[in-house]
């Protein structure tokens, strides 16, 4: 979205018109005015081996006026998202399904092939690590440059720094399958369970924090002094009123966690029937990204907790599903897309995307 500021903008929305290297660009009537016009910038990168156009001509046209006017200096355009690693229409397929970012920006990705890969910020890909399952649950940068994951059993896996075979580090509980780090760089961890547990990474002591029973999570995010879970209820309880939504529990001086409370209630989302949650990211500004499975609706709603309000997140160019979702280290967030019947349209890959936000605090990245 760009805006544009100036004067002698007709208050007749229809009569103004915007181009970006001679394509026109969709004006926002609501949020334009005689001195300001908002627009949604339209595709001027047609070549697919181009990301960036650093030279784009804006012009200004007003129905009545001699002349449009032209922006005075080079306007660079971006593409939203970009695929990295090169894994769309590789033979054997190895469906990426979860990825994580180290400090350094550098990208780790599994698949169903079983082996844990590495890009570099140049975007070269390597083989890193072996020992995974076909899926991965979650999977995250830790401290000490290790990379950690969960795969659906009791157990926590991790690998060394320098790669190689996963190492099956502690046994927590059964079916751990999301987790994340305290500002101690501790683990708390859920998945389907008694139980929500945290984990003491040094002296390797595992402790019961909160009741989980009959709750099943797919992500976990540390934030603000609470742990935020999302995932269903899958219990026999008919009283319950939420079966599908975003909990979170207040984190004690103890490091034990206060009783849940609900954030988000799934069935309030437009597309609830067909859509579910699979991930969720946090940005700079506590806004949630949540990523969905396949369906008709968005890839990715941005959902404001305070209002619980919802908004599409690049529906014209980020299509579902959004199986795992990873914020890096600076302004990018990266998205792991695996489906059992991808389409032309929607390949199983990594892509990078583009926004204006930093992500919350992530402490697993020394």
């Amino acid at each position: 979205v760009v805006t544009i500021t100036g004067s002698n903008f007709s208050e007749v929305a229809s009569e103004n018109m915007v181009t970006f290297n001679g394509q026109i660009a969709e004006i926002d009537a609501d949020q334009s005015s005689t001195t300001q016009l908002v627009v949604t910038t339209p595709i001027v990168i047609l070549d697919a081996t181009v990301n960036v156009v650093e030279d784009v001509k804006l012009l200004v046209a007003v129905q009545g006026a001699y002349a449009g006017a032209l922006y005075d200096q080079p306007f660079r355009v971006e593409r939203a998202v970009v695929e990295v690693g090169g894994f769309i229409g590789e033979q054997p397929e190895k469906n990426p399904n979860n990825i994580c970012s180290d400090a350094a920006e550098n990208l780790y990705v599994t698949g169903t092939d079983k082996i844990l890969y590495k890009i570099d910020s140049s975007g070269t890909r390597t083989a890193f690590g072996t020992g995974l399952a076909a899926t991965t649950h979650d999977l995250k940068a830790g401290p000490a440059g290790r990379i950690y994951f969960v795969r659906n059993n009791p157990y926590l896996y991790r690998f060394e720094p320098t790669g190689g075979a996963a190492v099956r580090w502690l046994r927590v509980k059964s079916k751990l399958t999301c987790f994340d780090f305290n500002q101690a760089q501790n683990i708390y961890c859920g998945g389907k369970n008694d139980s929500l547990y945290y984990v003491d990474i040094i002296a390797e002591s595992i402790l019961g924090v909160a009741l989980a029973d009959d709750y099943r999570y797919v992500s976990l995010k540390v934030y603000d002094g609470y742990v935020y879970v999302a995932g269903e209820y899958i219990g026999s309880d008919t009283t319950v009123d939420v079966v599908e939504g975003i909990w979170r529990h207040q984190i004690n001086a103890d490091n034990f966690l206060a009783p849940r409370e609900l954030v988000y209630d799934w069935s309030n989302y437009a597309y609830a029937a067909e859509q579910h949650l699979s991930s969720m990211v946090i940005n700079e500004e506590g806004l949630f990204y949540i990523g969905v499975t396949e369906g008709s609706g968005p890839a990715v709603i941005i959902l404001d907790p305070a209002t619980a309000n919802t908004e599409p997140f690049y529906n014209a160019v980020l299509f579902a599903p959004a199986s795992k979702l990873e914020w890096g280290p600076n302004k990018n967030i990266y998205l792991a897309r695996y489906s059992d019947a991808p389409a032309e349209a929607t390949p199983n890959g990594v892509f990078r995307v583009a926004q204006d936000y930093a992500g919350a605090p992530y402490y697993g990245r020394d």
